[in-house]
């Protein structure tokens, strides 16, 4: 039987893994997006109520790619 400590640290480790999955389909979606149309980025950061920069270093640590310009 697990003790309350390891029970704890396990959910607490699938919590984190889930919210870092999370994380990395909504960046890398957010740059696929970015790229639809001249202005589209600027259109995010308008619907997020967050700054242009702000989805460029959120894209750059949560994808693999290069953000797209």
């Amino acid at each position: 039987m697990k003790s309350l400590e390891e029970a704890v640290r396990a959910a607490k480790k699938e919590r984190d893994e889930a919210i870092d999955a999370a994380e990395k389909k909504l960046w890398t979606t957010i740059n696929e997006l970015k790229g639809r149309y001249h202005g589209a980025q600027t259109d995010i950061a308008q619907i997020l109520d967050i700054t242009r920069d702000t989805i460029l270093k959120n894209v750059k640590k949560h994808t693999t790619d290069k953000p797209n310009k």
